[in-house]
C-alpha cells in the first residue's frame, strides 16, 4: 500500500500520459505553461546568446537557485476563472506567474534585475507572441510586478515576479 506521505525523488517521472485523451479545447494551462516557458527560452541579450540560464515548470521558493551568471525563471499557472453561467465550464481567463531570479551582490543584482523587468515589460507591450496563443489566449494583461530582494549574508537575491492574465477564446 502507497502512502500519500510519502516522499518522491525530485527527479520523478510519473506513470501516467491523458494528453491524447485531453481535448485541444481543454488543454489551456499545458498550453499556456509550455507556451510562456518557449517564450522566455527564446529570449536573448544584446550579443544574441540566451538570457535565461534556465526555466522551469512550477515553483518552490525553498528551492530558488541562480544559474551562474544568468537569471532563472519559473513559470506557473495560478488561477482559472469562469463565469457564473451554470452552463459554462470552460474558464474565461486563466492567471499565470513568472518568477526571475538572481544571485549576486546587492547594487548589481537589483539593478540587473530592474533591467531584466523593463524588457520583459516590453515583450508583453510590443512582441505579439508574448499576448497572443493561436486559438487558445486571445490577449496577455500583466496584472502585477513585484521586485523583492533577499539578503543572505554577503550574497544577494533579487526576485522579480510578473502575475499574468490571459483572456481566452
Amino acid at each position: 500500500m502507497t502512502s500519500y506521505d510519502e516522499e518522491m525523488p525530485m527527479d520523478v517521472t510519473y506513470e501516467f500520459t491523458i494528453k491524447g485523451k485531453t481535448h485541444p479545447d481543454y488543454a489551456c494551462c499545458t498550453s499556456i505553461i509550455e507556451w510562456i516557458k518557449s517564450n522566455l527560452e527564446g529570449l536573448t541579450d544584446d550579443y544574441n546568446h540566451q538570457l535565461f540560464g534556465k526555466v522551469n515548470y512550477g515553483y518552490n521558493s525553498e528551492t530558488l537557485k541562480g544559474f551562474g551568471k544568468k537569471p532563472v525563471a519559473d513559470v506557473y499557472v495560478d488561477n482559472l476563472n469562469y463565469t457564473s453561467d451554470f452552463d459554462n465550464n470552460k474558464p474565461n481567463n486563466v492567471n499565470s506567474v513568472i518568477i526571475c531570479y538572481l544571485k549576486g551582490n546587492a547594487n548589481n543584482a537589483y539593478l540587473k534585475m530592474c533591467e531584466l523587468t523593463d524588457y520583459l515589460i516590453q515583450q508583453f507591450e510590443k512582441n505579439e507572441n508574448f499576448r497572443e496563443l493561436d486559438d487558445i489566449v486571445r490577449y496577455t494583461y500583466i496584472r502585477n510586478v513585484r521586485i523583492q530582494v533577499n539578503p543572505n549574508s554577503k550574497v544577494y537575491g533579487v526576485l522579480c515576479a510578473f502575475e499574468l492574465e490571459h483572456k481566452l477564446y
